[in-house]
């Protein structure tokens, strides 16, 4: 008992590795930049306003609320900045600028401190204040536009290739503009593929997140919406290159907080998100789904990790143990 007490048991992640939350942060801020210059180079300086609204705006929501509430700061962790860029590049340049306001406040405040501060909250922050956003503020925040200065409206792929399709047409760009962005609408930092897949790889050389949990949600929806058509190349690709898959993948359903924790309970996570990505596109006809599905598998992620606890050596069934955030 002497022994016991003296054990310290803090908030996930526990990750062992000599980086601090900081250094971790800054790695997938550096890891941003990759798709923050494309978002740049396609819809021109707006985008950088709308990345320092958003990031401005998430650290003076966290600092403000930890100071009238009396907690520790912990701005200088960095992970507000990090869910301040996510939220910026996850919406349209047409976007009003308030917009990207209420959706960090929501990020920090509702989802993130009032669900226990980081390393305690269920939802990711980013995934869940753009979920809000498109729940309540649209179309101001789904009024997609074409790159350039006339700001033409577009609809985004998705909206041909969903509700029961099950063949690519005419007017959806090829996988070559998909790949690389060309001719987009859509959001600001999902447009190129190309620098996104640079982000995840530089994430996966730094060791920041587990390789598998991307490759694996992308893979699980692009093989099912592959049996959806048959097998058609054209239309499981087109899917894969489409909307958000890319970028939630990369730097959303990596999250350490409200993502799985354990070994197996990871792939479970990765391939849930790439199955019920499929159905809301399949057969809900709904673009939005890849947030839906981030956000349910954040839900189920406690329990995931609760059936799928590593066995202890020596023994052949697992701990059964309740698994707590907090």
């Amino acid at each position: 008992m002497e022994l016991l007490s003296k054990l310290k048991n803090g908030a996930s992640p526990h990750i062992r590795t000599p980086r601090t939350t900081a250094q971790i942060m800054t790695e997938v801020l550096i890891a941003l930049i990759f798709p923050a210059a494309g978002a740049v180079y396609f819809f021109g300086p707006e985008v950088i306003l709308m990345i320092a609204l958003g990031m401005g705006t998430s650290v003076l929501s966290e600092y403000l609320y930890q100071k009238w509430t009396y907690k520790k700061i912990t701005i200088q962790d960095r992970s507000a900045l990090v869910t301040g860029a996510l939220l910026g590049l996850s919406l349209p340049v047409s976007a009003p600028w308030w917009s990207v306001v209420v959706g960090s406040v929501f990020a920090i405040v509702v989802v993130k401190q009032l669900g226990g501060g980081i390393g305690r909250n269920v939802f990711n922050p980013a995934v869940a204040a753009r979920v809000m956003l498109k729940a309540f503020f649209s179309p101001w925040i789904t009024n997609w536009v074409l790159p350039g200065p006339d700001a033409v409206s577009a609809a985004t792929p998705l909206e041909y290739i969903g509700g029961g399709a099950t063949s690519v047409p005419e007017m959806v760009p090829g996988l070559r503009d998909l790949f690389f962005g060309f001719n987009l609408g859509g959001n600001v930092g999902e447009t190129s593929k190309a620098l996104i897949l640079l982000g995840m790889l530089y994430l996966i050389f730094r060791r920041i997140i587990n390789p598998k949990i991307p490759v694996l949600y992308i893979l699980t929806t692009t093989l099912l919406m592959g049996i959806f058509s048959y097998f058609d190349f054209e239309f499981m690709m087109t899917h894969a290159l489409s909307g958000t898959l890319f970028f939630g993948a990369t730097f959303m359903a990596t999250d350490y907080s409200s993502g799985a924790l354990t070994p197996e309970g990871k792939t479970v996570f990765a391939i849930g998100a790439g199955v019920l990505t499929a159905l809301f596109r399949f057969f809900f006809n709904y673009p939005g789904g890849v947030g839906f599905a981030i956000l349910l598998m954040n839900g189920l992620a406690p329990y995931i990790d609760q059936k799928f606890m590593p066995r202890i050596y020596g023994h052949k069934e697992r701990p059964k143990v309740k698994w707590n955030r907090s």
